[in-house]
This record gives C-alpha cells, sequence and structure tokens, in this order.
C-alpha cells in the first residue's frame, strides 16, 4: 500500500491555527509556550494542528499516552507523529504504524558515535557508501519502528538490522513482522514503519 503522511511547514502556521490550538487543546498550547525559542514553540503547535486537521473534534480528553510516550486517540485508528527541523508530520493506520522525520545535517562526531551503538556492523557497511543521507535512513527507520512497536526498546537496536526495509522485505522485531518504507522530502528524511506491507509514501501537505 502507498502511506499517505500529513506533512506541515510551520512556515505555514498562521495565527488562525494557533488560536485553534489555544481553543481546543489548551495543555498542548501551554507545553508550546514553555520553548524559549520560537521554533520549538512552532513545531509544538503543529504537532496540535496535525492533529485537530486529522481529528477535526478532538479535544484532550481523547488523547492518551502510555508509559512510553506513545499516542492514541480514543476510539481512532493508531496514530503517530514526529518533527525535526521546519517539519512536523502525522500518520494514521489500522494497523501498528510508527513514523519519524529527521532534518538531513551534516555528519559530526556524535552521529558516528551514535551509529556504533545503534546499527549492526552490517548497516554501518551499507552507511558507509552514502554516510551523509545513510545515517539517517537507518536512524529514522529504527526510532519508527520503536514507536509502531510502542513499549519501549525490546531487543538492542544493534541487534535488529533494518536493512530488509531497503529491498521491500519485513524485519522481525518484538514477536512482530514489521515493514517500512523512506523518502526524502526537502532535506529530511522521513521513514514509516508499519505491521502491514507499505510500498511507498505519499505526502498530504496542509
Amino acid at each position: 500500500m502507498v502511506k499517505n503522511v500529513y506533512i506541515l511547514c510551520i512556515d505555514d502556521i498562521t495565527p488562525e491555527m494557533i488560536a485553534r490550538v489555544e481553543r481546543q487543546l489548551p495543555q498542548r498550547y501551554a507545553q508550546a509556550k514553555r520553548f524559549r525559542f520560537e521554533k520549538g514553540f512552532l513545531r509544538s503547535i503543529g504537532v496540535g494542528v496535525l492533529l485537530l486537521h486529522v481529528f477535526p473534534d478532538l479535544n484532550e480528553n481523547l488523547i492518551r499516552k502510555n508509559e512510553f510516550g506513545k499516542l492514541s486517540i480514543v476510539d481512532h485508528d493508531e496514530c503517530s507523529i514526529s518533527h525535526s527541523g521546519k517539519y512536523v508530520v502525522l500518520v494514521t493506520d489500522q494497523n501498528l504504524i510508527g513514523i519519524d522525520i529527521e532534518e538531513i545535517t551534516e555528519i559530526k562526531e556524535k552521529h558516528t558515535m551514535v551509529s556504533k551503538k545503534v546499527f549492526s556492523p552490517e548497516e554501518r557497511q551499507w552507511m558507509q557508501d552514502d554516510m551523509s543521507q545513510r545515517f539517517f535512513v537507518l536512524w529514522t527507520q529504527k526510532e519508527s519502528l520503536v514507536k509502531a512497536v510502542g513499549c519501549g526498546i525490546t531487543v538492542p537496536l544493534a541487534e535488529c538490522n533494518v536493512l530488509p526495509f531497503e529491498k521491500g522485505e519485513s524485519v522481525d522485531y518484538a514477536q512482530n513482522r514489521w515493514f517500512g518504507a523512506t523518502t526524502i522530502y526537502d532535506n529530511h528524511c522521513v521513514s514509516v514503519c508499519a505491521s502491514a506491507p507499505i510500498e511507498s509514501i505519499s505526502f498530504c501537505c496542509l
């Protein structure tokens, strides 16, 4: 299947959108106000904007998070949200699903250190051919997988090889079979992982 992902650029957030979040999701608005910098504020508000776009009658009594931070909406499909750089993304599905977005930035020593901790030897070898992009492919794939599972890291991430996703194949993790897809959008890497096959990602822009 082609997985539709809702995406919002924080530069496109209007005063009316902010006012609606403040009115319908006051706790989300209060959380956003705690950010010192405008970009953090807008990304947090953007989460509320996307939630209200997909679930127009949403109120905070319907929002749940488990002990690992997995988001759910009462009496609705599975839902996952992520933000990075200037974008916020949201995906829903009847199956277990997770999404992650990361702005593609210059590779630094911290990225190399992370790769040694969470990537398998095979993944690190694959990454070397184009480290500037493939680091973020692997990272977002693993993050989206953990979000889809929704119960924390049950197996060390270095022991979970996500390279089969690049071949359209599944990955076994946390006693389930997972499928993934990744794409690049305006210098941001977006990965979706679900318990049902995903052929590609399509964006629904607000």
